[in-house]
């Protein structure tokens, strides 16, 4: 533990000199690849430290586990290293010291004023740089709606671990995974509540004590999420009784509930422009009186009482893989209301349950339903899942629940969605008490396999106009208004700016028009802090549509090593280029096209359509980078074949042998193959005499290339490097094209059961080869293009011969020979005849 401690610390060190610790800073704000090496490093640290409280009880697999998760972060700390010095990311003197926390979360932080006045400069910076919200009443409004769904899942989650207090370790490790998925969702909410509050335009109160208060708040909210976390990592320790870590949720999640009032708070007084006298919603004296009323609150729903509009209800099971949530639209208004929208889960138990409910009643779990529980959890099922298979009492208010019907969606034995009617993913996409983060990103990277742009824009304003059902009374609909339409509204904002940002197309520009409509019309009187941020995102979509494109970020890299150049630039042979500086140039080349790869050319199999086909027009870069190999694997084959001497063919394989060696340590794994697949083509695998006067030393660098780049076992050894190695790096794009052909071909596009579900499940499996696509195209190459090299490699690619041509060439110089005539030929080449 203290050595984890001492890593942790480190890093934390490093984060703070680089003005890398915020997510939201420059450098990993304008940097995809950073910002991946970051997510990834702080993942990794998080496993680390979980696996040294585990290895407390000197398990061998435990300490086994916590060397793997060591080596995992220390790889992911040397990607992140070696990106900040590409980028360059500038290193500030800084003597930060630890801080500590006392009494009601106040905290005391040791550092000199230098490093403060640093620290506050660079977010000064990155402040300016990001656009803002204005501070509007609608935007505290808004923000309020998304604190209290923040509250309700807190109680979700509250009331979950109470509900299954009875200590049972066959209960423990189904209800941890279920506590986990809840705070998965509570975690990207605080996201996008925090990212909200830290692009609020507070220039007229930037003096204001309340920013003090402010600032305080945000850091108090994510200590008391990480405080939550730490202490949801106990529920897998066996030892440790459940009572006792009901107990520390509970103060955990006070430490989480707090805040997140006060920041509320402190933006509806900024609005109203506070004097600066006024106490503060996070002063002491608040503080303790909300405590009280914590305190009181929890008092009384242990007793099974309901207080208020936050009180937690008995069965808070997750939403929408939930019965009751599945359940039709019409269903009864007599049901007993509640406030508390639940987040889904990804147990067998939502599934059971949801198959276990038809038309609005509730049956027992069928046979099926328990098979499928004994097969995933085997068959010492929990008892904490059989329970929740069960139909639970309907608990939350008819007009809250989903709009979807129960046969308009499905989901996998793991809870995740697989597959779906269009708009029951689209409100997916926008649900009001749930934020899947990774099916949202999952969704805008396939979309286009089976959705048009402008056909899922019209079913996100359909979503953000959603009307009320009918024959609420006022206060429903107030109800319905305050915890459901708002969020999905802000959630259908989030939706279009990240499509924006992120995903946009540019065959998107068709619905820019139409978007921009719909901001100055709907969004504009209902959010009008949001529609300045989508203003400013159509209109820069649009200057990049009549500039001929979308606009590249160029980053400014250190300075490249200097070219190797032949002797004569003007006039020099392939041998006079040195192997590492022809390697060089191809990586070049290279690199231009895979990095212009755009994910919907990976979108059902758009690289081998015909070209006169609009589907086939799509993949121009694929298409262009598989031309490149072949082109490159013909060039090197031509090389070998133009000599007729054997001692010369021999030298011309050394030389791409090197060259395919360097491309090998360039981690230009693309190239690397087009020069290997010359050496095994017909033309050139044949010719045995030339092979025999290769040296065993370029044999051995062949025969190792040959190993890593093996087809064997689906190309394992291949796949291991690729995703050890350090960026930047070319990987093969074959083998993605194969695993995006294997899901296209393997995988329906509709679900079997019905022609109107659409195969989500296939999407998620077409994002994954996708993402690992993408993490490889920003981190640029610190190489030096030479025009004359250029020129000659682009003469060379563009004027070989073609397979049939090479082949002839082949017989021409080693032509076939029977057994006998070899063993003549021997003899005279030996001296013997």
């Amino acid at each position: 533990m203290p050595y984890a401690a001492a890593i942790v610390n480190a890093i934390r060190m490093m984060l703070v000199t680089s003005g890398t610790i915020d997510k939201e800073s420059v450098h990993i704000k304008t940097n995809s690849v950073l910002r991946a090496h970051h997510r990834a490093m702080m993942a990794s640290m998080s496993k680390l430290v979980l696996s040294s409280q585990l290895s407390v009880d000197s398990a061998d697999e435990n300490i086994s586990k916590m060397l793997s998760d060591s080596n995992e972060l220390l790889l992911a700390v040397r990607n992140f290293v070696s990106t900040c010095q590409d980028i360059p990311v500038s290193v500030h003197h800084m003597d930060p010291s630890l801080i500590t926390t006392t009494g009601m979360g106040e905290r005391t932080l040791n550092g000199s004023n230098n490093s403060k006045d640093d620290a506050n400069q660079q977010q000064q910076q990155q402040h300016q740089q990001r656009a803002k919200y204005a501070l509007q009443n609608d935007l505290a409004d808004n923000l309020e709606a998304y604190g209290t769904s923040m509250q309700e899942s807190i109680d979700a989650m509250l009331s979950s671990i109470r509900r299954d207090d009875d200590g049972q370790d066959s209960s423990r490790f189904s209800l941890a995974a279920l506590m986990f998925t809840q705070f998965r969702n509570l975690a990207n909410q605080t996201a996008q509540f925090i990212g909200i509050v830290e692009d609020i335009d507070f220039n007229d109160v930037d003096a204001s004590p309340l920013m003090v208060e402010l600032k305080a708040d945000r850091q108090r909210l994510s200590d008391g999420l990480g405080l939550l976390f730490c202490c949801m990592q106990s529920m897998t320790d066996e030892t440790v009784a459940i009572q006792g870590i009901v107990a520390d949720m509970e103060h955990a999640a006070t430490g989480v509930s707090l805040p997140i009032r006060n920041i509320c708070s402190c933006v509806d007084a900024a609005l109203s422009k506070t004097p600066a006298g006024t106490t503060t919603p996070s002063s002491p004296a608040l503080m303790e009186t909300v405590i009280a009323e914590e305190d009181e609150n929890e008092s009384v729903a242990a007793e099974g009482f309901s207080t208020d509009d936050n009180a937690t209800h008995e069965g808070t099971l997750p939403t929408d893989t939930m019965s009751e949530l599945e359940q039709p639209k019409q269903q009864s208004q007599a049901s007993t209301p509640s406030t508390i929208p639940e987040s889904p889960t990804t147990t067998t138990s939502q599934t059971a349950q949801r198959q276990s409910t038809v038309g609005g009643a509730t049956s027992s779990p069928s046979k099926a339903t328990s098979r499928k529980l004994k097969k995933f959890f085997g068959d010492d099922a929990p008892a904490a899942v059989a329970a929740a298979a069960k139909p639970a009492v309907n608990e939350r208010a008819w007009y809250l629940q989903y709009d979807y019907d129960v046969n308009e969606i499905v989901f996998n034995m793991e809870g995740y969605v697989k597959g779906g009617t269009l708009p029951a993913l689209v409100e997916r996409l926008t649900l009001h008490d749930y934020l899947d983060m990774n099916f949202i990103n999952t969704f805008l990277l396939t979309y286009r396999s089976f959705c048009a742009s402008m056909e899922l824009l019209n079913l996100l304003e359909a979503r953000y106009n959603l009307n009320p059902p009918e024959g609420m009374t006022e206060e429903e609909t107030e109800a319905w208004t305050q915890k459901k339409l708002k969020l999905i509204r802000l959630r259908v904002f989030n939706v279009l700016k990240n499509w924006l940002e992120l995903y946009y197309n540019e065959d998107d520009h068709i619905i820019l028009d139409r978007l921009q409509e719909f901001t100055n019309t709907s969004i504009r009187s209902t959010l009008s802090f949001s529609a300045d941020q989508l203003e400013r995102l159509i209109k820069m979509r649009k200057e990049d549509e009549s500039q001929g494109g979308l606009k590249k970020m160029v980053l400014t890299l250190p300075d490249p090593p200097e070219p190797i150049l032949p002797r004569n630039r003007k006039k020099f042979k392939l041998m006079d280029i040195d192997p590492l500086e022809m390697a060089r140039q191809l990586t070049i080349m290279d690199f231009k096209l895979y990095s212009s790869i755009r994910p919907v050319e990976c979108l059902d199999k758009a690289w081998s359509r015909d070209t006169n086909d609009d589907t086939g027009k799509v993949a121009v870069n694929i298409r262009a980078s598989i031309e490149y190999c072949n082109e490159v694997t013909s060039w090197v084959s031509d090389a070998i074949l133009s000599q007729s001497d054997i001692k010369k063919r021999s030298n011309v394989i050394k030389y791409w042998v090197q060259v395919a060696e360097k491309c090998r340590l360039l981690n230009n794994f693309n190239t690397c193959m087009a020069v290997l697949s010359a050496f095994d083509n017909s033309s050139v695998g044949r010719l045995k005499r030339t092979w025999e006067m290769v040296g065993a030393r370029t044999n051995q660098i062949l025969s190792q290339i040959r190993k890593l780049m093996g087809a064997n076992r689906n190309f394992t050894e291949y796949r291991a490097i690729i995703h050890s190695i350090n960026p930047p790096c070319i990987p093969f794009l074959g083998i993605y094209l194969q695993d995006l052909t294997f899901i296209e071909d393997g995988n329906p596009n509709f679900l079997k059961k019905s022609k109107e579900l659409i195969n989500f499940a296939k999407r998620a499996k077409t994002a994954e080869v996708i993402r690992e696509i993408q993490q490889y195209q920003s981190s640029l190459y610190r190489l030096k293009p030479v025009e004359e090299l250029q020129s000659f490699i682009q003469a060379n690619l563009q004027s070989t011969r073609d397979e049939e041509q090479l082949y002839n060439e082949s017989l021409k110089l080693e032509p076939r020979e029977r057994e006998d005539e070899k063993i003549t030929r021997l003899l005279q080449e030996s001296g013997f005849l």
